[in-house]
C-alpha cells in the first residue's frame, strides 16, 4: 500500500508531465486554413501569444513541395512549459497565405546560438526519460487525434551516429491519401528535442 508522501509525490510528478500537452489533441492545428485563423487558435491557448521572427527554410528532403511553392518564412509562436517549450512553426504560401506545413518543436532555446547552448545540453543529457516519457504522451495525444500510426518504434533506439556519438530516437508516422505526419524524439549528440511535423501533399 503506498504511503501519503508517496502518493503525495506521484501526484506532483503526474500533474507536472501533463500540464506540458494540454489540452491534448486540442493543441494541434490540421486544418489547412489562411493563416489568420492559425494566429486565432493560437490566442485561444493563450491570449498574449509570443511571436517570434525568424528566418527558416524548408528542404524538400522534409517537404517534397517546397520548390514547387512560394514558401514564406513562417509564423512562429513559443508556448511555454513547464518541462520543455513549444516552438510552433506554420509555413504559408506568399501569394495566398494558406498554410502548408506545420512543424512542432518541444525544445530549449531552439533558435539559441552555438555557444549559449553548450551548458544547456550538458543539462539535457541527463533527461533521457523525461523526454522519453513527454514523447509518449504527445504520441497518445496525436493518435487520438489522427488514429494509429503506421509506422512506430515502441521504444527507445539506440545508435551510434556519424560522429561516433551514441544517440537516441524514437518515431511514428502517419500518412493518408492528403496528409502525412511524423512525430521524432531526438537525444544526443547536442540535439535534444522532440518534433511533430505535418503537412498536405
Amino acid at each position: 500500500m503506498k504511503t501519503p508522501e508517496k502518493i503525495l509525490l506521484t501526484l506532483i510528478f503526474v500533474t507536472i508531465l501533463g500540464c506540458d500537452f494540454k489540452p491534448n489533441r486540442n493543441n494541434f492545428w490540421t486544418k489547412q486554413s489562411k493563416i489568420d485563423e492559425v494566429v486565432n487558435f493560437e490566442k485561444t491557448l493563450n491570449k498574449n501569444i509570443e511571436i517570434i521572427e525568424q528566418k527558416v527554410f524548408l528542404a524538400s528532403s522534409v517537404f517534397p513541395k517546397v520548390d514547387q511553392l512560394d514558401i514564406a518564412f513562417p509564423l512562429i509562436v513559443k508556448r511555454e512549459g513547464k518541462f520543455l517549450p513549444l516552438y510552433a512553426e506554420y509555413f504559408f504560401t506568399s501569394e495566398d497565405s494558406i498554410l502548408q506545413y506545420v512543424s512542432y518543436d518541444w525544445e530549449h532555446d531552439r533558435y539559441g546560438s552555438y555557444q549559449a547552448k553548450q551548458n544547456l545540453w550538458k543539462l539535457e543529457s541527463d533527461k533521457l526519460t523525461k523526454y522519453d516519457s513527454a514523447y509518449q504522451k504527445i504520441k497518445e495525444d496525436l493518435i487520438e487525434l489522427l488514429s494509429l500510426p503506421m509506422i512506430e518504434d515502441k521504444e527507445l533506439e539506440k545508435s551510434i551516429n556519424q560522429n561516433g556519438v551514441e544517440v537516441y530516437s524514437r518515431e511514428a508516422v502517419w500518412e493518408d491519401e492528403k496528409t502525412k505526419s511524423k512525430l521524432k524524439l531526438f537525444f544526443g549528440d547536442q540535439t535534444y528535442r522532440i518534433r511533430w511535423s505535418y503537412y498536405w501533399k
